[in-house]
């Protein structure tokens, strides 16, 4: 019974380890996306008991129960790629811009802003960014310009700093489309670059290795499960025959 039970809990952690190796190489080319990365863990092991009042009753070994998979967040940083576009933001090094939006305040390092009806500059998802004061950035339809320290100017007037912050690695919240959350963020002095991008995180070689190894092992626990589930109805149909 522990073989199937281990080998059940063994697909289910690689086909969830599938799935996230799937929507990393979907996002390969997704502006500041961060991939995920996941790790197996061992669940407890139980202790097997002799239930009665003998006086060998009690604890008489252990058995295991499986490992389940979860994930985590890499934050190494992606590259840079210039798109010379006025309204694209990148960050020369770690850390998230701060936007607001339904979810309230997240962090992204998707810097592929546009100009919204009432010329704040929002992400795909038109949630807005925010000065290092907590108000969205402005800037209507007259170009702009964005020195490294993230200082905005427009006409010769400064209209404000986009701020910069850094996440603390392990209490990173993923909301989907490259938003994050955590409590405890820091500023960061890194350089905005304007007309630049930061490119994903994903290594699409090590993504694939990991992928064909992942399929690998849910082939071979699967046939373990094949395998334990005629052993037990053999064993189930020699009993009833007894």
């Amino acid at each position: 019974m522990d073989a199937l039970y281990i080998a059940a809990s063994g697909m289910i952690a690689q086909n969830q380890s599938m799935s996230a190796i799937g929507v990393n190489l979907a996002n390969a080319d997704s502006p500041g996306y961060l991939s995920q990365v996941g790790s197996m863990v061992e669940f407890p092991a139980g202790v097997v008991s002799r239930q009665g009042h003998l006086p060998s009753a009690g604890g008489i070994g252990f058995t295991g129960q499986g490992v389940a998979f979860t994930a985590g967040l890499n934050l190494a940083m992606g590259g840079m790629q210039t798109t010379g576009q006025m309204t694209d933001l990148a960050i020369n090094g770690p850390g998230f811009f701060a936007v607001r939006g339904p979810q309230g305040v997240s962090y992204t390092r998707n810097g592929s802003f546009t100009v919204d009806s009432t010329g704040t500059l929002v992400t795909g998802g038109g949630e807005r960014l925010l000065y290092t004061n907590g108000k969205p950035v402005v800037v209507g339809t007259t170009p702009f310009s964005v020195s490294p320290s993230g200082v905005i100017s427009q006409g010769g007037t400064v209209l404000g700093q986009i701020g910069v912050f850094r996440l603390p690695a392990g209490q990173i919240k993923a909301l989907g489309g490259s938003l994050y959350q955590a409590a405890g963020v820091t500023p960061l002095a890194n350089p905005v670059i304007q007309g630049s991008l930061n490119t994903s995180n994903v290594n699409i070689v090590n993504q694939t290795v990991d992928l064909v190894s992942a399929q690998s092992s849910y082939q071979s626990l699967a046939a373990v499960v094949n395998e334990e589930s005629t052993r037990m109805k053999a064993t189930t149909a020699l009993g009833v025959l007894a």
